[in-house]
């Protein structure tokens, strides 16, 4: 399974902020797993639609 527009537009963004700590796409689920600086997101997972959730909220 490919990663989505949406995912790629978030994790574009992220990078652009210069928030992005760590990704690791899972082809399984189709969700990318990420890691970030910011302390209300610390752990995420983006899923296909391009929602950021908590990590383990999917």
């Amino acid at each position: 399974m490919e990663p989505t527009e949406e995912q790629y537009l978030v994790i574009n963004a992220l990078e652009a902020l210069n928030l992005l700590v760590w990704r690791l796409y899972d082809e399984d689920t189709g969700y990318w797993h990420i890691q970030t600086h910011s302390t209300v997101l610390p752990l995420a997972t983006i899923l296909r639609n391009g929602e950021v959730v908590t990590f383990g909220w999917e």
